[in-house]
């Protein structure tokens, strides 16, 4: 059986990194011969914010080009990575030569509260195109529970795989600082206002915490639109010497910056359909690090954390800047915390274990 996995981006980005190559690569060690086709590692295609600059006549292109690609895939599994352009090559060529297709959707890229108007036309576009796509293929993957619950409204082929980390490589190394400074860490993209206002959140919480404590430190590491602007407004902080612009850093970078920090932080203020829907690659990756982790208590990583026991989950700044601190007092808390949370993720959330379920959803089909 041969699996062919559909992205539009590339590598550094982390949902073709972890759904598309990782996955990849964990099935072929199962024994299924496996390959992925990235539009933007194989066909030069801008994506991220990049992709906003590329023309309608280039996506037409970048088609034509995956379908000459594709077409030599006679009998294999298209497993589309998200709904977006980089769909019509794949389903052009299964509704022709009969391939079985994959729906795998890890994001919310519907407007917020979509509607039909008159009770037939859509507000979004993309939603109606993604039940449609739901409809048409032989099994629909979400990565967070939000979506699962979403799209079952009128799929009845869905299934739940999160996102998952690679354990091996993410390993805990061992703590080499002298024990005194705290190390707080965000990481991300920060491309639209809402994640902004994340970000602006925690250098609010981060500031409170400050003025009491003087070996906190808060290191922001991403890229984006909207990055730059977080970077001048914390210059304007008292303590903005103690908050550490990391920049983008490479994916295969990522676990050693981590294994640097005490702390991982997953700040979400708006409870929107978006964050309900996003599967937290990096709250994974904190936590396969044994860091513990404040997260909002909104969208999946309310499933994932056992509040207390594996992490925290904040529901209002009060909480947040609670649990903080608490960390800050505790190096033991810190550790207890750190080590539950690997052992939960290796037993819940390991690519070996998402892995194997991923296999035997398509050995079904």
């Amino acid at each position: 059986m041969k699996i062919v996995f559909i992205t539009r981006e590339g590598y550094n980005l982390s949902g073709a990194r972890v759904r598309c190559y990782n996955f990849a690569r964990e099935l072929k060690k199962l024994g299924l011969d496996t390959e992925v086709f990235s539009f933007g590692d194989h066909l030069s295609a801008k994506y991220g914010e990049e992709e906003f600059k590329m023309p309608l006549s280039r996506k037409i292109n970048l088609n034509v080009l995956a379908i000459k690609k594709l077409s030599v895939q006679k009998k294999a599994i298209f497993f589309i990575q998200r709904l977006n352009y980089h769909a019509l090559a794949p389903l052009f060529i299964s509704l022709f030569r009969g391939n079985k297709v994959v729906f795998d959707c890890d994001d919310w890229n519907i407007r917020e509260d979509p509607v039909y108007h008159f009770g037939f036309y859509p507000s979004s576009k993309m939603e109606f195109f993604t039940r449609r796509l739901c409809h048409h293929a032989d099994a629909c993957i979400t990565a967070s529970i939000f979506l699962r619950e979403y799209f079952d409204q009128f799929c009845k082929k869905m299934h739940y795989v999160p996102t998952g980390v690679d354990m091996d490589f993410f390993k805990p190394q061992p703590d080499l600082s002298d024990g005194t400074a705290i190390r707080f860490s965000w990481i991300g993209t920060v491309y639209h206002r809402e994640m902004f206002q994340n970000l602006r959140f925690l250098l609010d919480c981060f500031s409170v915490l400050a003025k009491k404590y003087d070996n906190i430190f808060l290191h922001l590491a991403g890229a984006g639109s909207y990055f730059n602007e977080v970077c001048a407004q914390a210059k304007g902080f008292f303590c903005s010497d103690r908050i550490f612009i990391e920049g983008w850093i490479h994916p295969d970078r990522i676990p050693d910056y981590l294994n640097r920090m005490n702390v991982g932080l997953l700040p979400l203020i708006q409870n929107s359909r978006f964050n309900r829907a996003k599967s937290p690659t990096k709250l994974f990756e904190y936590m396969a690090l044994a860091k513990p982790v404040v997260a909002s208590r909104i969208g999946e990583a309310e499933s994932i954390i056992d509040n207390g026991k594996t992490g925290f989950l904040a529901s209002n700044k009060d909480e947040f800047i609670h649990y903080m601190k608490l960390l800050i007092d505790d190096a033991k808390l810190r550790n207890d915390l750190g080590d539950k949370a690997r052992k939960e993720v290796e037993t819940k959330y390991s690519l070996k274990v998402l892995g194997g379920r991923l296999k035997a959803i398509l050995e079904d089909i």
